[in-house]
C-alpha cells in the first residue's frame, strides 16, 4: 500500500517574527505594493472551507508502485468504498477525514492504516505551505519583522530569523517571488514556486521543493500542484497532485466545497 509520505512540503507559515534591521527603503516601498499583485483571500474575509475529496484508487496505487491491481482486488474494493474530505482553515495545517462504511479486508488492516496515515500526513503538509501562500505570509507586509534590500538583478531580497530558523526570500524585478530558502535545525528547504495571473492576482499553481531533513539528510524532491475553481467569489482548490519524487503521487479531486466567510465580509 501506499508508504508514508513525509511532511515537509514547506513550513513557513509563521516565520516573520525577527527584529527590523537596516532597509532598503525603495525595496520596502516595492515589497509593499508587490502585496497586493498576490491572491490573498483571507484579506476578503475567507476564513475556511470545506471539501469532499476524490481519489482514483487503482491509479495511485499504480504510481506507488504496487504492480497490476486488479479491478476485484479486496484492498482496492475497500478503498473504493472510502469516503474523504479535506477542511482548511488558511492557517497551520489543514485535515483530510476518511470515513468507511466496512472493515479493511482481513490481512489488510496495517496496511490500510499506513495509507491513512499517509494520506492525512500528506494532506497537512500540503495546507500548511499552500496556505502560507494565501493568507499573504508569503509575501508579507513591511511592517519591520523582516529585513528587506534590493537585489544586484534589481530584484528584492527579503530574510529574516526566527528563533533558530533562517528565511531568504527571492523577488525577481517585476516583484516575482521565485525562490524560498528555509533553513533550520530540522529541515533545510529551497522552494520554487509557480504562479498564474488571474483577475483576482497572482495565484501559486505549483511548488517544487527540494528538502534536506534533517539537513543533514539526502535531499528529497516535492511538488505540489493546484487547480482552483470559484466558490462564491473564492478560488479554492479543484484539484491538488502531490508529487514526491521515487515515492509516489496523490491526485485528489475535490468538489461539493462549501466556504465560511467573515462576519464583516457579508455585509
Amino acid at each position: 500500500m501506499l508508504r508514508k509520505m513525509p511532511l515537509h512540503f514547506l513550513a513557513v507559515s509563521c516565520l516573520f517574527c525577527a527584529p527590523l534591521l537596516a532597509q532598503d527603503r525603495s525595496a520596502r516601498d516595492r515589497l509593499f505594493s508587490a502585496h497586493a499583485q498576490y491572491y490573498t483571500p483571507t484579506v476578503s474575509g475567507l476564513k475556511s472551507f470545506h471539501c469532499d475529496a476524490a481519489i482514483d484508487w487503482k491509479a495511485m496505487l499504480t504510481h506507488s508502485g504496487v504492480a497490476d491491481v486488479p479491478d476485484d482486488n479486496p484492498g482496492l474494493k475497500y478503498l473504493q468504498t472510502v469516503h474523504l474530505s479535506v477542511a482548511d482553515e488558511l492557517r497551520g495545517r489543514g485535515s483530510l477525514d476518511w470515513s468507511s462504511p466496512g472493515a479493511p479486508p482481513q490481512g489488510k488492516e496495517e496496511a490500510m492504516m499506513q495509507t491513512k496515515e499517509g494520506l492525512q500526513t500528506s494532506i497537512a503538509g500540503f495546507f500548511q505551505a499552500w496556505n502560507a501562500y494565501m493568507n499573504g505570509s508569503m509575501v508579507p507586509v513591511p511592517d519591520g519583522s523582516v529585513n528587506v534590500t534590493t537585489s544586484g538583478d534589481g530584484g528584492v531580497h527579503l530574510s529574516g530569523l526566527s528563533k533558530e530558523t533562517k528565511f531568504d526570500e527571492d523577488f525577481d524585478k517585476n516583484m516575482l517571488l521565485t525562490q524560498v530558502h528555509v533553513d533550520s535545525p530540522s529541515i533545510k528547504v529551497v522552494a520554487i514556486p509557480t504562479y498564474v495571473s488571474t483577475p483576482d492576482g497572482l495565484v501559486v499553481s505549483a511548488v517544487r521543493s527540494l528538502v534536506n531533513q534533517p539537513p543533514s539528510a539526502p535531499q528529497v524532491e516535492a511538488t505540489f500542484r493546484i487547480e482552483y475553481a470559484k466558490v462564491d467569489s473564492y478560488r479554492i482548490p479543484s484539484r491538488i497532485v502531490l508529487d514526491i519524487k521515487n515515492t509516489g503521487v496523490i491526485d485528489f479531486g475535490l468538489s461539493a466545497c462549501q466556504v465560511s466567510v467573515a462576519e464583516w465580509a457579508k455585509k
